[in-house]
Parts: C-alpha cells; structure tokens; sequence
C-alpha cells in the first residue's frame, strides 16, 4: 500500500448530489408524513419543509463549491469535507434563525426540519466518501 499522502482521486459529483437530494426527499416525505398524522397545524408541515428546502440549496450549493469531480489528495477531501459540513450548518441554520426573526415562523419546525435534513446529508455524503476511500486503500 501506498504512502496516504500520494492518493488522489475526484468524488462521485453525480453519487453525491443523488445522495444528498435521496437524503432530502426521505427527510421532506417523513417529515409530511408525521406532521399530517400527528396532530399539528399544516403550518408546522410547510415551515419544516421550507427548512428543508434551505437544507437542499445549501447542500447542493456548498457540494458543487468544492468541486468535487478535481482530484485532489485523500487528506485535502478530509479536510474540505469538514469544512463544507460545517458551512453546511452554519448557512441552514443562520437562514433559519434570519427566518425565525424577520418573518416570525415558529423554531421549532424550523429547527427540527433543518436538523433532520443536515444529519442525513451528512449521513449519505459520508457513507459516499467512505466507500470511496475504502476502494482506494485496497
């Protein structure tokens, strides 16, 4: 096996973005699901999904920012990957928060809406780049 610093490779832009967006649509439909049988106003539901909708852009966004089809060293993905999960969060949640204030939405839906999105991102993109990683090694 190779020294670590030598491997490069570019990530799977489209596995990513389909990864991310599967992640969002799961998050969106059980998210609309519980908000409808439980016994929340439809306001809940649709301030939630609008979390999630910021959820998506700021995913997409922050993704196609690094570039992920440039090669580039294992480590310098480690890296980047921790900084756009951490822009990832900070954005959401600061465009939440800019809701919360200027348009008087509730935080709770916001909040939990953003939170679910942003975990399961995280979740899907880290089980992509894992599994690229680990072929790598090989």
């Amino acid at each position: 096996m190779s020294d670590t610093k030598q491997l490069s490779t570019p990530l799977p832009t489209r596995r990513l973005l389909a990864t991310s967006l599967a992640c969002l649509a799961i998050a969106a439909a059980g998210w609309t699901l519980i908000t409808v049988i439980g016994p929340w106003p439809i306001s809940v539901t649709l301030q939630g999904l609008l979390a999630l909708g910021i959820t998506t852009l700021v995913s997409t966004g922050g993704l196609l920012l690094i570039q992920p089809w440039r090669t580039r060293p294992i480590l310098a993905w480690g890296t980047l990957l921790i900084a756009l999960s951490m822009g990832r969060v900070v954005a959401t949640l600061g465009t939440c928060l800019l809701l919360y204030f200027a348009a008087r939405l509730s935080a709770g839906p916001l909040l939990l809406g953003a939170l679910t999105g942003l975990i399961l991102v995280l979740i899907g993109e880290t089980t992509v780049t894992a599994s690229v990683f680990r072929k790598m090694s090989r």
